[in-house]
Formats: structure tokens, sequence, C-alpha cells
């Protein structure tokens, strides 16, 4: 396939070209974002909510494996189900983030498109598509923490990528 030449001002990079090392970039930013946003929610949880550590997780669990997610106690099925559901939606975040965002990108429109692709997935995904197989989170996760969490998650992706891309990435 012949080589296209891009510049700064072109999308074209969403459509044909696939950067592995951005695109890492953006994984391993997404994880990291989630396990900060999730880590904050089982601090308010433990110190606010529900006394309990791996209830966020349970949450996200019950998704899968129904009421016996939000058992009392110990790290469940739930929990396990819900965590791997957390971690493989923050990558995905972070893949399609970096597929559709080019890695020459400005720091602080990183950082502001992080916070804005957070609440993005707070409206689209924990707000709107997550309650309609998930009751319980809709009546049990308080909707300005879940704002904060997103928020938080959308931040924190955003500077991580933004401190990763020298790590990871050639320069332009």
């Amino acid at each position: 396939m012949p080589e296209i030449a891009q510049t700064k001002n072109d999308v074209s990079h969403i459509w044909t070209r696939f950067e592995p090392r951005w695109i890492l970039t953006g994984i391993l930013s997404g994880i990291g974002a989630g396990f900060i946003a999730i880590g904050l929610g089982s601090f308010f949880s433990i110190h606010y909510i529900y006394r309990e550590a791996g209830y966020p997780f349970k949450l996200i669990g019950f998704s899968w494996v129904g009421q016996h997610a939000l058992d009392a106690g110990a790290f469940n099925s739930g929990g396990l189900a819900g965590l791997m559901t957390h971690i493989a939606l923050s990558a995905l975040f972070g893949f399609v983030f970096a597929q559709f965002v080019a890695e020459w990108t400005r720091k602080r429109v990183l950082l502001l498109m992080g916070a804005l692709g957070g609440l993005a997935v707070w409206l689209f995904w924990s707000s709107m598509f997550m309650p309609s197989f998930n009751e319980a989170m809709t009546y049990l996760l308080p909707k300005p923490v879940s704002i904060l969490l997103h928020l938080v998650f959308g931040l924190s992706f955003g500077l991580l990528i933004v401190i990763l891309r020298p790590l990871l990435c050639r320069q332009k």
C-alpha cells in the first residue's frame, strides 16, 4: 500500500493509518485511568457510601452474574467480573481515543479531550446504556458520584496519555 502524506490539519489519519505505539499508549492510558477512577470509587465506597471497597466492582459485575454480585463480604465472582469488565472497557476507550486522535495533538487538547471523553462515557455508557441491562446501577450509584468518577477517568486518561506519549511513541 502506498504511503499517504499527512499534515497536522488532516483528519485522514483516522481511516488511513494504524500506529501501534500510539494505540498501545491509548490502551495503557485507558487502563491506568480506569484503575484511578475505580480506585477513587472504592475510596468513596469505603468512606461514604457502602463501607466496602469492592462494591464498585460488584456493581459493574451485576450485569454478568445478577443479584449474587452484590452479596456482602468477600470479593466474589461478581466483583471479578466487574473488575475485568471495567479494565476491558477502559482499554477499549483508550484504543478508540488513540485511533481517532492523532499522536501529535497538543497536550492541553489531549487533557481537554480526555475530560470530555470521560463525560461522554458517563452520558452514553453509564447513564443511558448500562442501566438498560443493569438496573441496580441506576438506583445504587449516586449520579453526582458517577459524573465525578467519569470526569476523573477522563482527566487522568488525558494526563496519562500526555505522560506516556514521549515514552512509547516516536516524535514527529
